[in-house]
């Protein structure tokens, strides 16, 4: 692929040429004000052989996009673009399934599932004719474009947003993609991450303060600045590059703009400051946990102040519901019931043999949260202290509470408690031992995560469901 020249920095240095990148795709960030808008504009006076501009505003959105549309439509609808058209309704189709389109007397028609009255692209709605829109303008571009797109996500609903542009992305393989966009999930992307940081803009010298941050987490002066959306944020455990948190909950809920922040002591810390601090910002903000061993007075305490706890022990449970697994065996063509009856039987058995470890380490928990409680008060003197702690043996009584967690967990082993083992079983070798990915046809356990991951950025009625199964663990 040819170089990419950027715009001089603010140093005085001459333009910048992005020629040793492996980055096929690129996104500009930055605050209101930083001149991210001009910057992109200058990355098409720079490369402009090159240079294709995609913008839903430009474009005729609103109110115009029926003229600027039908424009790219009839285009597609010519003989010669029949390959592209072709590519245009298979990403149509997988965005909005059940929808057909199809050129009929030269021009686009659409019809639902029904297969009963088509209409015209003037009567689709806001979000439909934006994605249409994004769709024929991209495959229109020339080969090897540098294709620069102003607002990727502008009226498109979240969960369309990265089946649309990575479908895209993919046909498109041989272009080069550079996004403007203040939406930060978008910009946290696996394939997008590598970003080029606007900081700011110095008019009188027509130059920039930028930095390329590459393949890594995005600052949190960047994201704080990628803010203005108003959406509220969710704080949750895990990075950007390793865990499943980003990944899964961005789709689960695409209403909130999703940051990892690694420790759930750092989440709750958060999620308690921006709460604080919302006079000044206006932004609802959440945390979300796992919930690990903690009570239930604990949950329900972390609840009070924003952090959602699921009602299963780590994240990996969640792929072991029985919402999640019968969903995903109807996708995969098996049979839900039999499926599920596997799973739970893998579960069970090795919850039974790990129950004596599985309630040392929830009464270990329970007995480290009880000291710092029990410890946290004032004394007079060190002699205190030390008579204190001599006598936390009998105040804590671990044998008592040992006895106690260890006598539940056999009730639910013998009472086939599946859902209350998801709740306290904390062990993640557990999930690939259940043998669900191979049980629903997927070679290792990440493909099954993959899957699930991907049937929600679709927009059909399995995702629909698939979402909604995860989210009754959040109530």
């Amino acid at each position: 692929m040819k170089p990419i020249s950027l715009p001089p920095d603010a140093s005085g240095n001459q333009s910048q040429i992005l020629s040793r990148r492996p980055a096929r795709l690129y996104t500009l960030l930055g605050g209101n004000g930083s001149g991210k808008s001009l910057f992109l504009h200058e990355i098409a006076r720079l490369n402009r052989e090159d240079s294709y501009y995609v913008s839903a505003v430009t474009g005729g959105m609103p109110g115009r996009v029926t003229g600027s549309l039908s424009q790219l439509m009839t285009v597609l609808s010519l003989n010669e673009e029949k390959v592209r058209f072709n590519s245009l309704k298979t990403i149509w189709e997988e965005t909005f399934p059940g929808n057909k389109i199809n050129i009929v007397k030269g021009k686009a028609r659409i019809t639902n599932r029904s297969g009963k009255d088509s209409i015209g692209i003037r009567n689709l709605s806001r979000g439909e004719k934006a994605a249409l829109y994004y769709i024929a303008a991209t495959l229109l571009a020339p080969k090897e474009s540098l294709i620069l797109v102003d607002s990727p996500t502008l009226f498109l609903h979240p969960t369309a947003v990265g089946i649309v542009w990575d479908r895209i992305e993919r046909i498109r393989s041989d272009c080069r993609f550079v996004y403007d966009t203040y939406d930060a999930n978008f910009a946290s992307g696996q394939a997008r991450r590598t970003a080029i940081w606007i900081k700011d803009y110095n008019a009188a010298h027509h130059s920039w303060r930028y930095q390329i941050i590459s393949d890594g987490e995005l600052p949190d002066d960047v994201f704080l600045q990628m803010m203005g959306s108003r959406r509220p944020i969710l704080f949750t455990e895990g990075d950007m590059s390793h865990s499943i948190d980003m990944r899964l909950y961005s789709v689960v809920f695409p209403e909130f703009t999703v940051k990892p922040l690694g420790s759930c002591d750092k989440v709750i810390e958060s999620t308690r400051t921006m709460q604080s601090l919302k006079t000044m910002h206006r932004i609802e903000s959440y945390g979300l946990v796992d919930r690990d061993r903690r009570s239930d007075q604990e949950v329900e305490y972390l609840r009070a102040k924003n952090i959602l706890v699921p009602e299963v022990a780590e994240i990996e449970n969640i792929f072991l519901s029985p919402g999640v697994v019968q969903t995903m065996a109807e996708i995969r063509g098996r049979n839900p019931k039999k499926v599920m009856k596997l799973v739970r039987q893998e579960v069970m058995h090795k919850f039974e043999d790990m129950l004596e470890n599985q309630a040392l380490q929830h009464t270990r928990h329970r007995m480290k949260r009880d000291v710092e409680r029990k410890i946290d008060a004032r004394f007079t003197c060190i002699t205190a202290l030390e008579l204190h702690i001599k006598s936390l043996i009998k105040k804590l009584k671990p044998r008592e509470t040992y006895d106690q967690i260890l006598a539940e967990f056999k009730r639910m082993a013998r009472g086939g408690d599946y859902e209350g083992v998801l709740r306290v079983f904390n062990h993640k070798p557990m999930f690939t031992s259940s043998s669900v990915a191979k049980i629903l046809g997927y070679s290792n356990i990440d493909e099954y995560v993959a899957g699930v991951i991907a049937t929600m950025k679709h927009q059909d009625e399995k995702a629909q469901l698939l979402r909604q199964e995860i989210r009754k663990l959040f109530t």
